[in-house]
């Protein structure tokens, strides 16, 4: 017999609690959000400073008639970069996808200053791992084995 909807919603927050990659909360705008921060850095090189944040979400919605659970991804992705030197920039990027990804793994390694004009600074400021499926997998499973159906949904 499958689990009701309020079983499947407290063992998906649990999950939450205890998985490292992620957090789970319940959302005013679907049932439950799930949150990894991929990576979030600023930092300076010899004439500039850059900015790096990289955000995966996931909407939840759990349809209790239905027995199924929907899952919604968005991955956000936003770079600024602002130099004088060789030629004096300012460049701004953001991209937000939402959807089903069918597969995501991504690494990512900076060097530079931590503090602007100070040379002991330098050093590693992010290094990154990303796998969709290190984080959709656990959702996927915990749901799979509440007796529920997982759907991934372009539109939520």
């Amino acid at each position: 017999m499958p689990a009701s909807k309020s079983e499947l919603m407290q063992s998906l927050l649990i999950l939450g609690e205890s998985n490292p990659n992620f957090s789970l909360q319940p959302s005013s705008d679907c049932d439950l959000l799930l949150t990894q921060k991929i990576v979030d850095a600023k930092y300076y090189g010899l004439a500039s400073g850059e900015k790096l944040s990289k955000t995966y979400r996931a909407k939840i919605w759990l349809d209790e008639r239905a027995g199924e659970v929907k899952y919604q991804e968005v991955l956000t992705d936003q770079s600024e970069s602002v130099g004088v030197l060789p030629a004096p920039k300012l460049e701004f990027k953001k991209s937000i996808f939402k959807g089903k990804v069918l597969f995501q793994k991504e690494k990512g390694m900076a060097f530079g200053f931590k503090k602007p004009l100070d040379p002991t600074s330098f050093g590693k400021v992010y290094d990154y791992s990303f796998d969709v499926e290190v984080i959709r997998g656990p959702v996927k499973q915990a749901v799979e084995s509440a007796g529920w159906k997982f759907t991934q949904v372009v539109l939520g």
